[in-house]
């Protein structure tokens, strides 16, 4: 006080009272903060010559008071002049808080009543509501209310243990971290993780590192996100995966229901199928586990995976399901059915397509097209009402044209060569069209060249059925069938319109070239240059 008393005369002498007031709050808040005294009750209290009168010996209900917390044992060594204690046995501590209160257990325990510091050791326990915290050694500030274990611990709540080498415990906002070696068992499953955050109230953990949560239907890796273990719900980022016995779900965000087998993934996402050997990729999905199904949206694209020639298709939206179907031996085969709707498109080298929706499945390797149906092979282009593919190993094979079937090829810039007829069967072999069957209705334009390329005639021809052989991606030889009529006419003689059938459609623009402009609808249109056939 005498320090104090001296300071306010200087500042009197100076006529400072802004100083004056600033110094009075400062004395006064030192004042405020200095650590109360540690009280207490004992059955029996004792000093001893060789550790003096500073040092009291208490035994028998043995109990402490500080600021609000209580603390029990059955003896304790005290020094009122350093205020702080050592107590042993029966350790109790109680810390009332806002909504629950802390109670912590152990064998020893070193209070300082300046640091409200508790280093409480050997079979420790912290129980908080539901929350009990099992460890050797753990450092509880009272200042703070932040507990803290460094060499092992384990906390249980509800239905979950929660281990880890590090652990700090936020007591007023029911906040755990957990460092080193974390792991989480679930009577669903086991989380190994890095680094975690769980919040004891609401039950969800927090993933601030590497972490693997393994159970027996699935398995999940992620470097951050979040897990609710009341609800059973999920979110995963950072380098994330699901992975079933048979497919693997990866995106930048994934979101992932326990209960209802449901994930959905967002932005760069990819389903792997091990078993058909298929991706499924866009930047939306959602993942029926249970079904084995899958939605695919936003730069949907499913490709079929082949060492030499993999298959891509692109639509608004594609789903992809399990079917199987029992065989005769009792056993049943399982296969894949993918279903894409709107603005459908595939490249493959051999081939491409388009289409409004298609569907393919894996059990008879048949693609079916719907809704204004276009396939190119080589230089054809087949249309027609419905189109549907039979594959072997992934390759066409078969083609068959229903209602309104058309085949055309380009002759030069301006002339096209056609096949129609009601119904057609495209036959391929080595990626090439070698010849079609036409059923029904049957005609065909195409135009005659010498060895040099140029024109010489245009030859139609009419007939109930033709099978229509190519060679060189070119009309080599045409068989007649039923009351064939056909007529050859000198190069310039037919007028434009009599050159095309009814319901020609050339649509080179909405060919894919390459695995890329499967994403592309329309081309813009390129103006060909006319060739002379003189």
């Amino acid at each position: 006080m005498l320090y104090l008393c001296n300071v306010i005369m200087v500042i009197n002498q100076n006529k400072n009272t802004i100083l004056l007031t600033v110094l009075l709050f400062i004395s006064t808040t030192i004042f405020a903060q200095e650590p109360k005294k540690i009280d207490y009750e004992s059955g029996t209290l004792s000093v001893t010559e060789k550790l003096g009168p500073n040092i009291k010996i208490l035994k028998d209900n043995v109990t402490f008071f500080h600021e609000g917390a209580t603390m029990y044992c059955d003896s304790a060594y005290f020094n009122t002049a350093e205020n702080f204690f050592d107590a042993y046995g029966n350790i109790q501590l109680v810390k009332p808080g806002e909504a629950d209160t802390v109670y912590l257990y152990g064998d020893t325990l070193h209070y300082s009543g300046k640091t409200k510091l508790a280093q409480v050791r050997k079979n420790v326990r912290l129980i908080k509501d539901s929350l009990v915290l099992k460890t050797e050694n753990l450092d509880y500030d009272l200042n703070t209310s932040v507990g803290t274990y460094f060499d092992g611990g384990t906390t249980l709540n509800g239905e979950d243990t929660l281990t880890s080498v590090l652990g700090y415990y936020y007591s007023d906002n029911n906040e755990f971290f957990f460092k080193d070696s974390v792991v989480v068992k679930n009577p669903q499953f086991k989380m190994f993780s890095d680094t975690l955050k769980h919040n004891t109230k609401t039950k969800i953990s927090y993933f601030l590192g590497p972490t693997q949560i393994i159970s027996d239907s699935n398995y999940i890796y992620c470097e951050n996100g979040w897990y609710n273990h009341e609800k059973d719900i999920s979110q995963f980022n950072k380098n994330s995966f699901l992975k079933t016995k048979e497919q693997t779900l990866r995106g930048d965000s994934l979101y992932y229901d326990r209960n209802l087998g449901i994930g959905k993934g967002y932005y760069n996402v990819v389903i792997t199928d091990t078993v058909q050997n298929t991706l499924l990729l866009g930047d939306e999905a959602v993942f029926y586990e249970k079904k084995e199904k899958s939605v695919m949206t936003r730069k949907a694209l499913f490709i079929q995976i082949s060492e030499e020639d993999s298959l891509y298709l692109h639509a608004d939206t594609l789903r992809a399901y399990a079917d199987s179907v029992v065989l005769d031996s009792g056993k049943y085969n399982k296969f894949k059915v993918v279903m894409a709707y709107y603005h459908v498109k595939i490249f493959k080298s051999d081939f491409q397509a388009k289409c409004d929706s298609l569907v393919y499945s894996s059990q008879d390797s048949v693609m079916e097209f719907y809704r204004n149906p276009v396939m190119w092979s080589e230089e054809n282009q087949l249309t027609a009402d419905f189109i549907s593919v039979e594959t072997v190993k992934n390759q066409p094979e078969t083609v068959y044209l229903t209602t309104n079937a058309f085949v055309i090829s380009r002759s030069d810039s301006i002339r096209f060569n056609q096949i129609t007829g009601d119904d057609m069967v495209g036959h391929i072999v080595n990626g090439d069209l070698d010849h079609v069957d036409v059923q029904n209705n049957g005609k065909s334009i195409y135009f005659m060249k010498d060895d040099a390329g140029a024109l010489i005639g245009v030859n139609k021809i009419e007939c109930k059925n033709m099978l229509i052989f190519l060679k060189d991606k070119k009309i080599n030889t045409i068989h007649f069938y039923t009351t064939p009529k056909g007529t050859m006419y000198p190069p310039l003689e037919l007028n434009p319109e009599d050159l095309k059938y009814e319901n020609f459609s050339w649509q080179i623009n909405f060919r894919p070239l390459n695995k890329n402009d499967v994403f592309i609808w329309e081309k813009e249109a390129v103006p060909e240059k006319i060739i002379s056939t003189h």
